[in-house]
């Protein structure tokens, strides 16, 4: 009666923390040990047969119940809980419940009670079960449970904090004891003859987890199941051993190598890590962290991983193989080539204000001190042309500084090309120019401000496809991989002594940076644009649009 106190009390303790589920099955089998022991109890003070047939059979259902909550318990503890399902308990609870029913049933059948004979013990009568056939079912599979358990506790003592150790230890000691025992009596090697001790030893067990509740935080602080954060990680984990091979790795390694569903373990890091084994050859013991950046390319895009290797050994002994952990800093390689190139854009810019415009007002102060030195207002007049046409120029520069400023301060966006043609015609003066647009259907990835290479390439046919000019064509055709955009005109063309100097700043008969800023928009995407028109015949541009910049959306 005292061991069913003290488990009494630990079920309840269990009950009233019953926030996590380890809690829950300590309670069930904190539960089913007071059952347990509650009917032992009686069973020794009752001395009539009825009585005890009846209170064997309740007590049968806390014993049956025991191994299979200890399962749970240590299944729990040891981070395994995904195994504890509906499915997987019910098939858990169909030996002991076969077994209650086989003892409620015994004076039908005799299967598993042999017999049932009274013995005196110190006194008393006290009724003893001899055991039948069926009752090894039950003795067979309650072990098979309780070692289960033992091993899953082992596995995780090794490796793990001290504090975590002790808790292993003190479950390990609460398991044994009663087990020990347990042996005894079913051997008939126990000390009473015919009175089966199980039962007291729980007062022990109580004891030894009443310690580590209070001392430990028993099911307050459970040990990190390691598998569940091998699998968790976002970081791919490869491990090799000596030879090459890959011995494991985790579903995010998976993920960047190649398909999924592909068994991977046992095959050489060459195939599906072909970048990782020049870092080995290039290691020198390998005693520390080594880190190199490398591309690997995903869905026909590349990707870039910090990758850390380390050498796996134990103290004192020969390397066991490699870990390497990779980490995608595709998004921070991004981010630095941006900074990269708002810090050129801003020296441009500074460059711009400073160097070009300090020139135009020179010039625009130099005009307004001739216009000081004379008295004539005719020759007056003949200045104010140059510093009407130097100012404009410098309102250009100004507009952009403007346009250049916003250049990539937004993310690039999917846009129809066809209607990007479409508005930068509206923005155009064409006079009696056509403009033919066959882009239907296509969709670029590209800088916001993509629109104004449109303009750009429109106001430069008008301003210089000269008299002849009639007609611009806008056109797609792919070419490999590749999407090549042509706006083609029936102009004058360009010399071929230009084209090597027409997208550089500064260039040109008019401002020198519609170009210029062209190819730095489509630079942003990755997009690349050339003239290749023949001089007399019209200017020819061409835009490259890599594989994963567009999409056809349409298109027949």
């Amino acid at each position: 009666m005292l061991s069913a106190v003290l488990t009494g009390v630990l079920a309840y303790f269990g009950w009233r923390n019953r926030t996590t589920q380890v809690s829950v099955l300590f309670t069930l089998l904190m539960s089913a040990t007071t059952l347990w022991t509650i009917g032992y109890a009686l069973e020794l003070i009752c001395t009539d047969l009825p009585t005890n047939l009846l209170l064997n059979t309740i007590e049968y259902v806390g014993i049956v119940t025991v191994p299979v909550a200890w399962l749970l318990v240590i299944l729990c503890y040891t981070g395994r809980a995904h195994y504890i399902t509906l499915r997987n308990v019910i098939l858990l609870s169909v030996i002991p419940a076969i077994v209650v029913l086989l003892v409620a049933t015994n004076q039908y059948h005799f299967l598993y009670y042999s017999a049932v004979i009274p013995r005196i013990v110190s006194g008393s009568v006290v009724w003893v079960f001899l055991r039948g056939p069926l009752f090894w079912l039950h003795v067979t599979y309650s072990y098979l449970l309780l070692l289960i358990s033992l091993i899953l506790l082992a596995s995780r003592f090794s490796g793990a904090p001290t504090i975590y150790r002790r808790q292993i230890a003190l479950l390990g000691m609460a398991a044994t004891i009663p087990v020990l025992v347990n042996l005894l009596y079913v051997a008939s090697i126990d000390p009473v003859p015919g009175l089966d001790l199980t039962p007291f030893t729980f007062t022990c067990v109580g004891v030894i987890i009443a310690l580590g509740l209070f001392r430990y935080q028993l099911f307050f602080i459970l040990p990190v199941a390691y598998p569940q954060i091998f699998s968790a990680v976002s970081d791919g984990i490869v491990v090799t051993d000596t030879k090459g091979r890959i011995l494991d790795l985790n579903p995010a390694a998976r993920e960047i190598t190649c398909d999924p569903g592909t068994e991977i373990i046992g095959t050489p890091l060459t195939v599906c890590f072909p970048q990782l084994p020049p870092i080995i050859a290039e290691e020198t013991g390998c005693l520390t962290e080594t880190h190199r950046e490398i591309p690997i390319r995903q869905n026909g895009a590349p990707r870039y991983y910090d990758v850390v290797c380390r050498q796996l050994r134990v103290p004192g002994q020969s390397p066991t193989g490699h870990l390497f952990i990779l980490r995608d800093i595709t998004d921070l390689r991004t981010a630095l080539n941006e900074l990269e190139t708002a810090h050129k854009k801003l020296n441009l810019l500074s460059s711009i204000t400073r160097h070009d415009m300090m020139n135009k007002l020179t010039g625009l102060l130099f005009y307004i001190d001739l216009m000081k030195a004379q008295d004539d207002p005719e020759k007056i007049s003949a200045y104010l042309p140059r510093l009407e046409e130097i100012a404009r120029m410098i309102q250009n520069e100004i507009a952009f500084t403007h346009d250049y400023q916003d250049m990539g301060m937004k993310s690039p966006v999917w846009q129809d090309l066809s209607a990007c043609i479409s508005v930068a015609k509206s923005q155009v003066d064409l006079g009696g120019i056509t403009v033919d647009n066959d882009c239907a259907g296509i969709e670029i990835y590209a800088d916001p401000l993509f629109v104004k290479v449109i303009i750009n390439l429109l106001d430069n046919a008008v301003r210089h496809g000269g008299s002849r000019l009639a007609a611009i064509r806008f056109s797609c055709q792919q070419n490999g991989d590749s999407l090549v955009v042509t706006c083609a005109d029936d102009g004058a063309g360009i010399e071929e002594t230009d084209k090597s100097r027409l997208f550089t700043r500064g260039f040109g008969k008019n401002t020198g940076l519609g170009l210029f800023l062209a190819r730095e928009i489509l630079q942003i995407t990755g997009l690349t644009i050339r003239e290749n028109g023949v001089p007399g015949a019209g200017a020819r541009f061409e835009i490259t649009v890599p594989l994963a910049s567009f999409w056809l959306t349409g298109r027949t």
